[in-house]
């Protein structure tokens, strides 16, 4: 018969020095804490971030529409008229409908515009073809510092003419909705209040667009 012989417990992880094992556990609880701050503080800064930099790739991307009239041309200072549209943002303006208004009727081609306002003095006048330019705006994109004129009166258009439109200078408006390539989307009547900002720029489809 063989002698059973008794066999000690050993411990697999301690060193045996109750003081020395008690320091390195909390040690180790110490830097697993340490390691979950550092890695939530991390997600924090991360997130912050990604939040700025979608606000600086937004910033770079919004477009400003303005609306203005001149009546002198260049290079020759010849008395002509024209409303132009220009966005003077730093990105891209997604035009999606413009109005030009006489007496806050929209209207969509030149010639109605000039029969609305200056009726009696086109009959008189015999100008020549392209005499009036005009652009369409409506479902256009304007790149940053670009211009549309919406309408051109040349000056072979005729003095009255020319006068006729220059007096109801006062009784015309303009309206526009447009978005910026990131689907940023602005209501705008070119008043001296900022654009106002709307979740899309729908519209019914019988409205009338220059």
């Amino acid at each position: 018969m063989l002698e059973e012989t008794e066999h000690g417990h050993t411990h697999g992880h301690g060193t045996g020095i109750r003081w020395l094992d008690i320091v390195v556990g909390l040690s180790a609880i110490f830097i697993s804490v340490v390691s979950l701050v550092v890695s939530l503080e991390h997600g924090r800064t991360m997130r912050a971030l990604v939040t700025q930099n979608e606000k600086l790739v937004a910033a770079n991307t919004i477009p400003f529409l303005d609306f203005s009239s001149s009546n002198l041309e260049e290079g020759t200072n010849k008395s002509y008229f024209k409303f132009t549209v220009k966005n003077g943002g730093v990105g891209p303006a997604v035009i999606d409908w413009f109005e030009l208004r006489y007496k806050e009727i929209p209207y969509s081609h030149p010639m109605d515009l000039l029969r609305a306002c200056c009726a009696a003095a086109l009959e008189k006048a015999s100008f020549k073809n392209g005499s009036v330019w005009y652009s369409t705006v409506t479902n256009n994109i304007l790149p940053a510092r670009e211009s549309f004129d919406p309408i051109t009166l040349r000056p072979d258009v005729g003095d009255d003419v020319l006068r006729a439109f220059m007096h109801a200078r006062a009784d015309f408006s303009a309206r526009a909705c447009y978005c910026s390539v990131l689907d940023e989307c602005w209501l705008t009547d070119f008043s001296a209040r900022r654009p106002t900002k709307v979740e899309n720029c729908d519209r019914e489809a019988s409205a009338v667009s220059w």
